[in-house]
């Protein structure tokens, strides 16, 4: 306390000069990051183009625009404190409101009343045509509309009976397949579209807990290409880039005017005929040291296609190194049932041969060599009369276990493959490697879901009382998403145009720092407020150099919440000695 206090004499002399610095005139509010999130909201201006949709009922007491409460729950969900969008009255009592989101809002006015009205004007606008048309519209001006798409779908647990009944638009609560292994809960599922350079979420749905990839995929790209259509500047072609639910042949031929990548199903007839066909019968397009490609047209349903027999290297290392592990423990497991087979005594040679049929049926890479043998002895007990001849008692099976080695390595060769499908046959449009890129993008909506499930976020713990809520508060999370993505391309970019960096979490220079790092790094910044007898002073406090040089990446509405001058454009950071990240926030 006496070092603020000799900071604020000296910042102030002249007001504090015969004041008394004390819990009732000193207050502090925690900034860090989230004057990052703010500017980014308005850059996109986000609070504006929801109240134009969403209209305020003042008469009905109402206080702060709908833009703005969407606004703090991104807020709250961007806020990494371990806090649930349900709680975000809780999350804005230590945070500087007026700053973050205008003069005329304070913490007391987001409280649940308020924030679940929010909910329910966005789930009877449409949240799916809500968020679609503020997506677009933001892609488009800031040109990050890509030719591709890419889309999937996950699920979310919810903790409670939900036996409501929901509304046509609204997701139905019920029992489905789990993708997170929880299938005694109830579940509602998201499908989610992004693209462009900033991997945008485009695109969200709200979905029923029982709805099928299957079916689901391909009416959500109906939707899409029907909602592209009367957009003014999208792209022509959008090619949309699915996982393997999306390929149902008789589905596929109602989409043959939409461009497509997906991976076909290994249990398709044609796939597996060609995933096992010999390295020497097939002609190899190299892309790089760990991937080639052999084509192949197809003609399915009438869909004229083009099929990519990718294998890679890294991955038929890792198969076979899977695959002997696994015929290891065949060898062993056959090895010890046949001994134990060879000890049986079986009364006929029928019952001994009834015996091994199970066995050789599972036989795919192993081979047992065996014969029925008499099993003899003298009759009567003590030693036997001379003469005497021995009995046939029983029966035992002798056998011998081998492996196949042709078949063996014909299913080597056959490792670390995968088959990609395109109807776009044009290779000058969409050549070969580029079709195999774009599906290796697809993991990244696949990472998406991974943040929006982050435990640090909180997004997927429900507490909401309707399913036209619970929808509404997925398009929120799924808002949460864009603000981040886009928060993080601009900074990257920013940092990449002027060739400068920043620390990572041993203090190491680095081009690409992540959104959430960030968040880390700048959580010593606060605000303090000091009143005096007439005034209210307030100042950004912690602010050091590589705060200053993350700041001005965000432009001119993240200087004006971090109280830096507006001319600010780049700050000059010698790092040459910094060995730890200390030294980075240090001065």
């Amino acid at each position: 306390m006496l070092a603020h206090t000799l900071c604020l004499h000296a910042c102030f002399p002249t007001v504090f000069k015969a004041m008394t610095l004390n819990r009732d005139t000193v207050s502090s509010e925690q900034l860090g990051h989230l004057g990052l999130v703010a500017a980014t909201i308005r850059e996109l201006g986000i609070i504006e183009k929801i109240d134009a949709r969403l209209d305020l009922n003042e008469r009905k007491g109402g206080l702060v625009s709908h833009g703005r409460r969407v606004a703090a729950m991104v807020l709250n969900g961007l806020g990494f404190m371990n806090s649930r969008l349900s709680m975000t009255p809780h999350f804005f009592q230590d945070k500087p409101v007026a700053q973050l989101l205008g003069a005329e809002v304070v913490a007391e006015n987001l409280n649940d009343d308020c924030l679940g009205r929010c909910l329910d004007k966005i789930a009877d606008y449409g949240v799916t045509k809500l968020y679609s048309e503020l997506a677009f519209e933001i892609a488009r001006e800031k040109g990050l509309l890509g030719q591709r798409l890419h889309l999937d779908s996950t699920s979310f647990v919810l903790y409670g009976r939900y036996d409501v009944e929901s509304s046509d638009d609204a997701p139905l609560p019920t029992y489905g397949y789990s993708k997170a292994n929880r299938p005694d809960l109830k579940q509602v599922m998201l499908s989610l579209t992004q693209g462009g350079k900033a991997n945008l979420p485009l695109w969200m749905e709200a979905l029923d807990g029982n709805s099928s990839d299957k079916a689901s995929f391909h009416e959500t790209v109906k939707k899409v290409q029907q909602f592209t259509k009367h957009l003014q500047a999208a792209p022509d072609g959008l090619c949309f880039v699915v996982d393997a639910a999306f390929y149902a042949p008789e589905k596929l031929a109602e989409l043959n005017d939409v461009p497509w990548i997906t991976r076909v199903p290994a249990q398709l007839n044609e796939a597996r005929g060609l995933l096992k066909k010999s390295t020497n019968e097939l002609i190899w397009q190299v892309f790089d040291e760990n991937y080639r490609a052999a084509t192949q047209s197809v003609m399915i349903h009438g869909i004229q296609q083009r099929w990519l027999l990718i294998e890679s290297k890294h991955a038929q290392k890792r198969e076979l190194e899977t695959f002997q592990r696994r015929l290891n423990k065949k060898s062993e497991e056959l090895c010890k049932t046949l001994w134990h087979l060879g000890n049986q005594v079986f009364q006929c040679k029928h019952d001994a041969e009834k015996a091994m049929k199970p066995l050789l049926k599972s036989l795919k890479y192993h081979r047992i060599d065996y014969q029925i043998v008499s099993v003899e002895r003298y009759a009567g007990k003590g030693r036997p009369k001379p003469g005497a001849e021995k009995e046939v008692v029983g029966y035992q099976i002798q056998a011998s276990l081998s492996s196949c080695l042709e078949k063996i390595k014909q299913e080597q060769q056959t490792l670390g493959r995968f088959i990609l499908a395109t109807n776009q046959l044009d290779t000058t449009i969409l050549d070969n490697p580029a079709v195999l890129q774009q599906y290796k993008e697809q993991s990244s909506v696949e990472s998406e879901f991974k943040f929006i499930k982050n435990n640090a976020f909180e997004l997927d713990s429900f507490y909401l009382k309707t399913p036209a809520r619970i929808g509404a508060l997925m398009m929120i999370m799924t808002l949460c998403l864009m603000v981040y993505n886009f928060a993080q391309y601009s900074l990257r970019k920013c940092l990449d145009e002027q060739a400068d960096v920043l620390p990572n979490q041993v203090g190491k220079p680095i081009k690409n720092p992540t959104m959430k790092w960030v968040a880390e790094l700048m959580s010593m910044i606060a605000v303090v407020t000091i009143m005096t007898d007439d005034k209210r002073h307030r100042i950004v406090t912690n602010v050091k150099k590589v705060h200053q040089r993350i700041i001005a990446c965000f432009g001119v509405h993240a200087l004006e919440i971090y109280g830096l001058p507006p001319d600010l454009a780049r700050v000059e950071i010698n790092y040459s000695n910094y060995k730890n990240l200390l030294h980075w926030c240090e001065r």
